[in-house]
């Protein structure tokens, strides 16, 4: 007899199921099913989130709410010159390079931007930011195998307080993920002054506007090709998508919520 809100972030266990382990997938799966007989009302995170509890679950689309994710504006905030030279010394970070942040790992998809590099200049290099999994395995397996290894880079373990100060030195931020229900990174890149380059297919154009670079997440030339014209029109690119991501800046998230609430 209890009113019940459940927020969605995302349906990757449903729309790609390879990506977890079988008993995970169907667990997640039960829940949701679960969630469907239960709740009053759901909040999804994204427009893209909606419409996966739409087709995956019939729900009906108007007791879905979307409710965004606030962003954290300190990555608008530039790091200092003392403090970007830090740590460039403490990370090794190349003079020139591309940046992907995220858990490394097969649905985050980083190997394509890895083979992209072979098309891109000698000096620019790939640094790769996240918790490691076995598919790091694979993405180093593949670089080594292709003289790449002095040009792509892995950094674990970074702490919140240095993310800006490496956003920042970056020509290029790609994020070639299969699926994600939102995408923060690209966020943090783009108020951070970066050019995105990231994969067509779910939620990141909603995240990036259509300013940004999209290209199919197996589209090893495209993504080459959209990083060099990213370096090439980055002002532009950073300026117009600067104006895009306000919308999801210093949201009242607990305002809409207790709306969602008072709804019910």
């Amino acid at each position: 007899g209890i009113d019940t809100v459940v927020t969605i972030h995302d349906l990757i266990f449903m729309r790609h199921p390879k990506f977890y382990h079988w008993w995970d997938a169907l667990i997640y799966k039960w829940k949701f099913r679960q969630t469907l007989k239960e709740a009053n009302r759901i909040i999804a995170i994204s427009e893209c989130t909606k419409r996966d509890i739409v087709e995956l679950g019939h729900f009906p689309a108007n007791r879905i709410s979307v409710i965004y994710q606030s962003c954290d504006t300190r990555f608008r905030q530039s790091a200092t010159a003392e403090k970007q030279q830090e740590v460039a010394q403490r990370y090794a970070l190349p003079a020139r390079f591309v940046l992907n942040v995220g858990t490394i790992e097969a649905r985050k998809n980083v190997l394509v931007a890895a083979k992209a590099m072979q098309a891109v200049a000698q000096d620019v290099h790939l640094v790769i930011l996240g918790r490691p999994t076995p598919y790091m395995n694979k993405v180093k397996s593949w670089v080594e195998k292709h003289g790449l290894s002095s040009r792509v880079h892995f950094l674990h373990n970074v702490p919140n307080e240095d993310l800006p100060a490496i956003y920042q030195q970056a020509e290029v931020f790609v994020y070639p993920s299969r699926y994600e229900g939102f995408g923060i990174p690209i966020i943090e890149a783009i108020q951070s002054g970066l050019p995105v380059v990231a994969a067509m297919g779910s939620c990141l154009e909603e995240a990036g506007g259509p300013d940004c670079l999209y290209v199919g997440p197996d589209d090893v030339d495209g993504n080459a090709a959209a990083i060099l014209s990213a370096i090439e029109h980055r002002n532009e690119i950073v300026s117009k998508s600067q104006r895009y991501v306000k919308r999801f800046e210093n949201q009242d998230v607990a305002s809409q919520i207790l709306e969602v609430y008072n709804k019910v």
